[in-house]
């Protein structure tokens, strides 16, 4: 559940959720040492690095541990329990006997009311990031995550940066890969029922559009190019036209996209009713981006990457910078009509024709942890932090 801040019955929520953590804490102080020890993931959605954990469990035989999803949000639990997905939901009462068996917490994102549990248990947390940034950050903008155990990223680059610029304890960065990347790598099959779903025709090229949202400049349109919603649905008809192809709008999840009613050929997919992102990055012909992390994982699947050249919205600079682009900037309507077309039709050209930043960019983000292991290593990370809690060791 996304918190707003301005909704009273979401503080409500929150302090509500707080009693049951407490209660949950309390409750570990009559636990049973032989106790089934369980793992939770937290974040905003089980998507992602943590989704990717999650099917990794699912497929050992000889797990130690069980695992299970913690949201605060009734509705999405509701959905993942028709899926047949162990979930526990805050406020519930079930949280308190998931926080007494809790060894391990894997994040993604923040905490919320969970930094009780941070501050006031011998539960280890390890953070697993949502994303590969351009977004500048600093030492305050981790505080809570610099308390966890462990944090895994995604190259010895990203490493460096965690240490070096975002104030991190160096024994405490672990170089994994992102789990989520595995399905990218090994290029795995998208089944019939994924396109279904999207109500896309497999035989056509789709073109996925995908902005970062206003980040720190609440004025920024999320439209490109001084577009308005209608001329922006407007240009994206004329892509679909032109191009031949079928055109996915991704929206952030803290943005909403939208362009009025659309034609058969564009569809809108928010992170709300599709969280599933690596799905859609491998029907994608094309993706069409700014300043989102997103690039970073597409760029496994070495197909076209267009870059919106649109002011970058970030209060503290970058992280990885504008020469971490690795596709076409595009500067107009005119160049992004013309520049998808060519992306479709002759892919290779340009692919050749970036190679060299694709390769350096590559490097940066995922040295030689992009390797279709990443959910191995992650996992193995997990059961080394989880024999560790339940043998009492201190480290």
């Amino acid at each position: 559940m996304k918190v707003d801040k301005r909704n009273p019955a979401h503080w409500l929520w929150l302090a509500l959720s707080g009693l049951m953590v407490i209660a949950g804490l309390l409750a570990r102080l009559a636990r049973r040492r032989n106790t089934r020890p369980l793992v939770l993931l937290y974040g905003h959605k089980l998507n992602g690095n943590l989704l990717a954990l999650y099917r990794h469990h699912a497929q050992q035989e000889a797990a130690t541990f069980d695992l299970q999803f913690l949201t605060m949000d009734p509705a999405y639990a509701r959905a993942l329990r028709a899926q047949s997905i162990p979930v526990c939901t805050l406020p519930g009462i079930f949280a308190v006997p998931a926080l007494m068996r809790c060894a391990c917490v894997v994040s993604d994102h923040g905490l919320h009311v969970l930094e009780l549990a941070l501050r006031f248990s011998s539960i280890r947390f390890a953070d697993v990031w949502h994303g590969v940034p351009f977004k500048g950050f600093d030492a305050d903008d981790f505080r809570i995550q610099q308390r966890y155990m462990e944090t895994w990223v995604s190259s010895p680059a990203l490493q460096s940066l965690y240490v070096e610029k975002f104030g991190f304890a160096p024994e405490r960065v672990c170089v994994t890969g992102y789990a989520r990347t595995d399905v990218l790598v090994r290029q795995c099959l998208v089944p019939a029922s994924q396109y279904a779903a999207l109500g896309i025709v497999p035989e056509r090229p789709v073109v996925l559009f995908a902005p970062t949202w206003q980040q720190d400049d609440r004025n920024r349109s999320l439209y490109p190019f001084g577009l308005d919603a209608k001329s922006f649905m407007q240009l994206l008809q004329r892509i679909a036209d032109a191009a031949h192809c079928q055109v996915l709008v991704r929206a952030h999840l803290n943005a909403q996209l939208s362009g009025g009613r659309c034609s058969a050929q564009i569809r809108f997919v928010p992170m709300d009713a599709y969280p599933d992102t690596e799905s859609l990055l491998q029907i994608s012909d094309v993706l069409v981006s700014d300043w989102s992390s997103i690039v970073f994982d597409y760029l496994l699947l070495n197909r076209p990457t267009l870059f919106l050249d649109v002011p970058a919205p970030f209060r503290k600079g970058f992280s990885l910078g504008p020469d971490c682009r690795f596709g076409p900037l595009i500067r107009s309507p005119e160049s992004l009509l013309t520049c998808v077309r060519q992306a479709i039709e002759a892919p290779e050209k340009i692919l050749a024709l970036h190679a060299a930043d694709h390769a350096r960019v590559r490097g940066v983000a995922f040295g030689a942890y992009a390797d279709g292991q990443a959910s191995a290593r992650c996992y193995g990370r997990l059961e080394a932090l989880v024999r560790g809690a339940t043998s009492g060791d201190t480290r």
